[in-house]
C-alpha cells in the first residue's frame, strides 16, 4: 500500500486486500500506516522503514503498526515505548543479503535477532530480505541473495511466523521459494508487470484507468503559438483542445516531448509544453472532437490502448513512477462488477457507497 497504493488509493486497496485474504498489508513509512489507521483500516500493517524519527515510535506502537527492525538501538526504542504503553510491539527483522539498502548484514543477522528477541515487550513476527535484480533476465545475483538468506534462516533455531523474500518480480521470476511462506507483491496487485520479459509469467489485468475531458476547444489560425514558450505552432488553421490535467496531477512534464493521449480512439501528441494543471492538443484532424469528450491517459478507447508502460516509455521512465506519481487531487472512482462502490476526492476523502 506504499506510495498511496502505487497511486491507486491506499484506503480502498487495503480494504479489498484484507477482504481478498491478505494476512497483512505494507507501507513504507509510519505516517502512511497512521493514515490507514485513521481511515479505519484495522488489520496488520507492516512499515518497511520502521520508525525514522524517535517521535514516531510511541505513535506507531500505540496504533499497533508492525515495525521493521535490523539493529538493537531501533528495537530498544520500540521496546521502551511498548513497555511504557503496556503493549506488545510486533516487529519484522530485515536482513540485507545484497541490495545494500536496509537490514542487518548477514554475518551479524542471527546474533542481532537473538538480542532483539530478548528485549521486553517485543515479538518478532517475521523475518525478510529484498532482492536487488529480480526484474533482470539474469537471476544469478538473486539466487545468491536467496542462498545467503537461507544461511541466515539455518542459523536461527526458532523461525518467526512469517518468512518473506520476494515481491512482484520475484514471484514472477521464481514462483515458490524454499523456506519462504509469504510473499509481498506490490506492482502485480495492480495488474502491471514489473518487467517486459516477465509479462507471460503472471496473468494480470490493469486495475487503473486514468481519464480527463476536453475542457475547451478554440479555433485558431495558422502560426498560433500554444502553451508556455510557444514551442508548438499550428502548421495550418485548426483547433486546439485544452484538457485539465498536468504535472500537478502527476503527468510528467517531459511527456510533452513524446507523450500523448487518446481522443475518440486516436492517439494525439501534446501541443506544446505540459503545464501544471493543463495540456493542449491539436485536434484539427479529429473533426468530431467536442468539448466534454473523454481523454484517456491510461486505458482503452474505441479499440486504441495506452498503458502505464506506454506512457512511461514516452517519458523515459518506468511504470512504477507513472503510477505512484498520480497525485491525490486526481479523483478516484472504484468499481466492482461495473458498479461504482467508492470514491475519493481531495476535499471529501474516501467514501464507500
Amino acid at each position: 500500500m506504499k506510495a498511496d497504493a502505487y497511486g491507486h488509493g491506499a484506503e480502498a486497496v487495503a480494504e479489498i486486500s484484507f477482504e481478498a485474504g491478505a494476512v497483512m498489508v505494507a507501507v513504507a513509512t509510519v505516517e502512511e500506516g497512521l493514515a490507514l489507521r485513521e481511515a479505519g483500516v484495522n488489520g496488520p500493517i507492516l512499515v518497511f522503514f520502521g520508525p525514522t524519527d524517535s517521535s514516531e515510535v510511541a505513535h506507531a506502537v500505540a496504533q499497533d503498526l508492525v515495525l521493521t527492525v535490523w539493529d538493537q538501538a531501533r528495537a530498544r526504542a520500540i521496546s521502551e515505548a511498548a513497555t511504557a504503553l503496556r503493549r506488545t510491539a510486533r516487529v519484522h527483522f530485515k536482513v540485507d543479503t545484497g541490495l545494500t539498502r536496509l537490514g542487518a548484514p548477514t554475518s551479524e543477522a542471527a546474533e542481532r535477532l537473538r538480542e532483539i528477541r530478548a528485549l521486553p515487550r517485543i515479538e518478532v513476527d517475521g523475518i525478510f530480505t529484498h532482492l536487488a535484480t529480480a526484474d533482470d533476465p539474469d537471476t544469478s545475483n538473486d539466487q545468491a541473495q536467496l542462498a545467503r538468506f537461507q544461511e541466515v534462516l539455518g542459523a536461527i533455531q526458532d523461525r518467526p511466523r512469517l518468512v518473506h523474500a520476494v515481491a512482484s518480480a520475484g514471484v514472477a521470476a521464481f514462483g515458490q521459494v524454499e523456506g519462504v511462506n509469504a510473499v509481498r507483491p506490490g506492482l502485480a496487485i495492480y495488474g502491471v508487470h514489473p518487467a517486459a520479459h516477465l509479462a507471460t509469467a503472471l496473468v494480470l489485468r490493469p486495475a487503473l484507468t486514468w481519464h480527463s475531458r476536453i475542457h475547451r476547444i478554440a479555433s485558431v489560425p495558422k502560426g498560433t503559438g500554444v502553451s508556455y514558450g510557444h514551442e508548438y505552432r499550428l502548421p495550418r488553421d485548426g483547433r486546439i483542445a485544452t484538457v485539465p490535467v498536468g504535472y500537478g496531477d502527476g503527468l510528467p512534464r517531459v511527456a510533452g516531448q513524446r507523450g500523448g493521449v487518446l481522443v475518440r480512439g486516436h492517439r494525439i501528441g501534446f501541443a506544446g509544453r505540459v503545464c501544471m494543471d493543463l495540456v493542449m492538443l491539436d485536434v484539427t484532424e479529429i473533426e468530431d472532437a467536442r468539448e466534454g469528450d473523454d481523454v484517456v491517459l491510461i486505458g482503452a478507447q474505441a479499440g486504441a490502448k495506452q498503458s502505464a508502460d506506454d506512457l512511461a516509455a514516452a517519458c523515459g521512465t518506468i511504470n512504477y513512477e507513472i503510477l505512484t506519481g498520480i497525485r491525490r487531487r486526481v479523483p478516484r472512482r472504484y468499481f466492482r462488477s461495473g458498479k461504482l462502490v467508492a470514491t475519493r476526492t481531495l476535499a471529501e476523502g474516501y467514501h464507500t457507497r
